[in-house]
């Protein structure tokens, strides 16, 4: 019986740290990642930008290896013919067209020069650019610059995009287009990192998460299992209305209602150990009360809590 040789993933971390002087970068991090996409959350200096330009052979692990696809960038270059980078801080040639933009890359992988015209227009098309491909790059808006940043990553048709901070600036229409994108890209079976600071953005695009903080690996799967486990800790759900009191009274009788509040002339504060149950039945008891509710927020459903609840299980 024969075995199949089984392919190495995309992306191998092993126990890498990063140090730059007495400040720590990374630190002890391991993960392998392989298809579909994936999100790394973390604050501003959390160790994201780090991660991804060791991965892309900026910086040089002080310890530890990576590996993309089985090959250390750091013996051999042949991975990047496979990869996709979009760097936050990444600038664009102002005078060209995208066309010509992503034509001349497209060169520079080899490609003829038919064959680079039409792979640019197809990702153009792709990320939905291709009625402004012939408009200067320096009148495109900072949704489109970053559109354009990700047609440059895809025109060579890499297996491995990795995207620092795509949505950075973007307005809501932007932000939507992108990680409509992204999500296809994952669809079609490739390996997507995206990093963010913002939960709300992540959650839109994937459920596969890394969480970084403080340069260490805190938490890496599924955020809907990473948020059950978080259901057991207190949680508020803040209700704008017309009569708190009286909507308070409604919540108070349910189960996974152990506590209200009114912070402020107008609005209820419920307290709940489960937050889905929470909302399973709010909107019931909303119908019942028979008034207008002009706003329903979580704010501790945010990336600033789910790390304040991991960093507390983690000590």
């Amino acid at each position: 019986m024969t075995v199949e040789n089984q392919q190495p993933p995309a992306v191998l971390i092993d126990q890498v740290s990063k140090f730059y002087g007495q400040v720590v970068g990374l630190n002890d991090v391991s993960l392998a990642i392989d298809g579909g996409v994936t999100g790394v959350l973390g604050p501003n200096g959390a160790g994201k930008s780090t991660l991804f330009k060791m991965m892309m052979g900026r910086l040089k692990p002080t310890q530890g290896s990576v590996r993309l696809f089985g090959v250390d960038p750091w013996e051999s270059t042949s991975p990047y013919r496979r990869v996709g980078y979009v760097s936050e801080s990444e600038k664009l040639y102002e005078w060209m067209t995208s066309l010509d933009f992503l034509t001349t890359l497209a060169r520079l992988h080899g490609m003829t020069r038919e064959e680079a015209r039409e792979r640019s227009e197809h990702v153009l098309d792709f990320v939905g650019l291709s009625d402004v491909m012939h408009k200067e790059l320096g009148k495109y808006s900072k949704g489109m610059r970053q559109r354009v940043k990700i047609a440059h990553a895809l025109v060579h048709d890499p297996d491995l995009i990795i995207l620092d901070e795509p949505l950075h600036g973007c307005d809501p229409i932007a932000r939507t287009s992108i990680m409509s994108v992204i999500r296809d890209l994952g669809n079609q079976g490739k390996t997507v990192l995206v990093s963010s600071h913002i939960l709300e953005e992540i959650e839109r695009i994937t459920e596969q998460i890394v969480i970084l903080h403080n340069g260490r690996l805190l938490a890496l799967g599924n955020l809907h299992a990473i948020r059950d486990l978080l259901d057991k800790h207190p949680h508020r759900i803040l209700i704008n209305c017309e009569d708190p009191r009286s909507l308070a009274g409604l919540f108070i009788k349910e189960d996974p209602v152990y506590g209200v509040r009114f912070p402020r002339e107008g609005q209820l504060e419920i307290q709940t150990n489960n937050l889905s149950e929470a909302h399973s039945i709010l909107p019931s008891i909303v119908v019942k009360s028979k008034q207008e509710i002009t706003s329903i927020e979580n704010p501790d459903d945010n990336l600033e809590s789910l790390l304040g609840y991991l960093i507390q299980g983690a000590s």
